[in-house]
């Protein structure tokens, strides 16, 4: 009876599933635009029984460096890698590189060309619905002006998707005869780029491409005393969404991100164990949220997820 117990234990041992390792690189991965992503991960790699290593990383200046990284961690044996790539000129190589060693998934990306047979997927949302929803939200200003002179916080341009969110905003923008005073793209100063845009040219309204430049603005407009400017922007850190209620950010689209991580997740277990393969884009949903309907049972469970 012993016998056959110990026989049992050791074939139950041999056949337990295996336990994947993945690791997360991401430009500035302490930012709090990522908090809803980690909740999402850690909701995903507890259901498929994975480990990961959210990589600490600060601001990309190439995407050289963040090649480091990620050679980095296919050195140290992980298994796939989740990654938001820094720019997309010249991401067709490295992934063809990187992707005959391990999984690859990417987020909140776009990417040149790959090996079909790699199977690299990518989960982001519509940029140019994105975008147009933001420059519709600006269009729908109570400020009562003919014409609003806007400057934009348009995030990293390296990124092709940034520059599919901008050129739809400025679409609408342009269509409703608004007036574009002044465009800044991330250089890792955004509090310096404000003062000096902000002296050449005032503007009505700010509008931020993604949460820590709409974080910028919101401190920048507060301290500053231009509380009278109205934000608009993307994101859905507790901050941003605190400054939506207490009516600092007018109009705020907030990005699935628990759903873009736990989506990646899903794809990469089902890679790594044999299943489903594919190299597609999944689009994951976003939401216009305003002071009004924060608080609904729908957008309490966007803005407020739980594991």
């Amino acid at each position: 009876m012993i016998l056959l117990l110990l026989s049992l234990g050791r074939f139950l041992g041999e056949n337990k599933p295996e336990k994947y390792k993945i690791s997360i690189v991401v430009d500035r991965s302490s930012s709090a635009s990522w908090d809803s992503f980690r909740r999402g991960l850690n909701a995903a790699v507890k259901q498929y029984n994975m480990e990961y290593n959210f990589v600490t990383t600060s601001r990309f200046s190439s995407i050289q460096q963040e090649y480091a990284s990620l050679t980095r961690e296919v050195k140290n044996g992980t298994d796939g890698i989740i990654t938001e790539l820094r720019a997309t000129e010249g991401t067709g190589e490295i992934l063809d590189e990187l992707g005959k060693q391990v999984k690859i998934a990417l987020v909140e990306s776009e990417r040149e060309n790959v090996r079909p047979d790699l199977f690299i997927p990518t989960f982001s949302v519509d940029e140019e619905a994105l975008g147009t929803a933001l420059g519709t939200e600006v269009l729908q200003s109570s400020l009562q002006a003919e014409k609003l002179s806007i400057g934009i916080l348009a995030g990293n341009q390296s990124k092709g998707n940034m520059k599919k969110r901008l050129d739809a905003l400025k679409k609408v923008l342009e269509s409703g005869e608004q007036e574009i005073a002044w465009v800044i793209e991330d250089r890792g100063q955004y509090r310096k780029d404000l003062d000096e845009e902000s002296h050449r040219k005032s503007v009505d309204v700010i509008i931020a491409l993604d949460n820590d430049s709409l974080e910028a603005a919101a401190h920048y407009t507060q301290e500053t005393g231009r509380s009278f400017i109205e934000l608009y922007g993307v994101g859905d850190s507790e901050e941003v969404i605190y400054d939506l209620d207490t009516g600092v950010i007018r109009s705020l689209i907030v990005i699935d991100h628990y759903d873009v991580a736990y989506s990646a997740v899903e794809a990469l277990w089902k890679q790594l164990s044999g299943g489903q393969k594919t190299g597609e884009t999944h689009l994951v949903d976003f939401y216009v949220v305003k002071a009004g309907n924060m608080y609904s049972k729908k957008m309490e469970r966007i803005l407020f997820p739980t594991d």
